[in-house]
């Protein structure tokens, strides 16, 4: 059963009629009643990729034309950069909290004077990746494996392990375990004492790289996914919720929809291999394809000549090698089906989660795992644009 029903969410939102929006900036409501401030051309735009969510609007009514300068004594307050952003999106009195992050960049625009927009200020916001992108560290860890690397990562950073105006967490982190952590509790970490029951003291390095470059590295590593979503971080196994967020049918709000299959790229199997020059033994690991191609039988035929076969100099063992092919095989299968579709404003539509199409007819109707989720409001007008891809196209 789905997380949400398109029914229960028209009942929340008294019918999607009245767009709402708060945007709190260092926890001020910069869209109540008192501010003279005008919010226009909200957009929040959220991946499951390893590019940092982004969030951006404008101010109007911040521009004296008599005295032709910009209302800064009003205003500046909400315009220092690195203040924390929340936005919150929804309909009547209804909210959810779609963006957590800092202020990056701030514009200040004068339109040509026949222009029908107004002078505004532009705010960019960017969320706790940005951050991370920045510094760059030769270390070494506490951690002995690459989840609790993560987490000795994260909290320490400061952005992250503050505090709200609640005295909550800013940024929840939601980590699993890599499988390296589960093979120590096995006896097999690889460092010294594997395999004898003492603790593993191998423990792991960061080596020139940032913050951002490591956990990213970690995450291609385990076939992991690194993002984050309102007030939570995730380092997650790739895919593994595979309950669907929602179920979307014509009738729920549709403006736009593009679904299509494609098997050029597709491969039936993955291998990755390496040599141990210290011991002159080949190590690898294969992966099959978990792809599921039903329209007609030609297509299965190509595609199960397909193999791919990749050198990894990284994979020092046979499970290394089979956590990097399970990667790659997981990338090469979603290239089958892709959607690029856009609804009335759904706040609770987020990366990272598969959405099931209904009743649109065969093979349409699927289920996709949402890949970029951007919210929209114009005009007073709130929609979602979202993209996705399948691993399979149901019969």
């Amino acid at each position: 059963m789905a997380d949400f029903k398109f029914s229960d969410l028209k009942n929340t939102y008294e019918g999607f009629e009245e767009p709402l929006i708060r945007i709190y900036v260092n926890g001020m409501d910069i869209t109540q009643e008192e501010v003279p401030l005008v919010v226009n051309d909200v957009e929040v735009e959220l991946s499951n990729g390893f590019e940092a969510g982004i969030a951006s609007f404008n101010l109007t009514g911040v521009y004296d034309d008599e005295a032709r300068v910009f209302a800064i004594d009003k205003v500046k307050k909400y315009l220092f950069l690195g203040s924390t952003v929340i936005v919150l999106l929804g309909y009547g009195v209804s909210l959810r909290e779609v963006f957590r992050g800092f202020i990056a960049r701030v514009h200040f625009v004068i339109p040509r004077t026949n222009a029908n927009a107004l002078p505004s200020i532009e705010i960019s916001a960017m969320d706790a990746k940005g951050l991370m992108m920045a510094n760059r560290h030769s270390k070494r860890l506490k951690a002995t494996c690459y989840s609790d690397a993560v987490k000795e990562i994260l909290s320490a950073n400061t952005f992250l392990s503050q505090k709200d105006n609640n005295m909550k967490d800013f940024t929840t982190l939601n980590i699993s375990n890599t499988p390296d952590k589960q093979d120590q509790g096995a006896g097999g970490g690889g460092g010294a004492g594997a395999g004898t029951g003492k603790t593993s003291d191998k423990r792991v390095e960061m080596v020139e790289e940032s913050d951002y470059e490591f956990i990213v590295k970690a995450a291609k590593k385990f076939n992991f996914e690194f993002f984050i979503v309102g007030g939570t971080l995730y380092f997650i196994e790739a895919k593994k919720n595979t309950t669907p967020l929602i179920t979307l049918t014509p009738y729920c709000g549709l403006r736009s929809l593009d679904v299509g299959y494609d098997i050029s790229g597709l491969a039936r199997s993955v291998e990755v291999r390496n040599i141990d020059m210290e011991q002159g033994k080949f190590v690898g690991d294969k992966k099959k394809a978990k792809t599921k191609i039903s329209m007609g039988n030609k297509a299965k035929p190509l595609v199960e000549k397909q193999s791919f076969v990749y050198l990894d100099p990284t994979a020092q063992s046979k499970a290394e090698a089979g956590y990097r092919a399970a990667y790659l095989m997981d990338s090469i299968d979603y290239r089958l089906g892709s959607i690029q579709a856009e609804f009335i404003g759904i706040p609770e539509l987020v990366p990272g989660r598969f959405v099931e199409l209904k009743n649109f007819g065969k093979p349409v109707d699927n289920s996709f795992y949402l890949t970029r989720v951007r919210h929209l409001l114009e005009n007073k007008v709130y929609r979602t644009v979202f993209e996705g891809c399948a691993n399979s196209i149901k019969s």
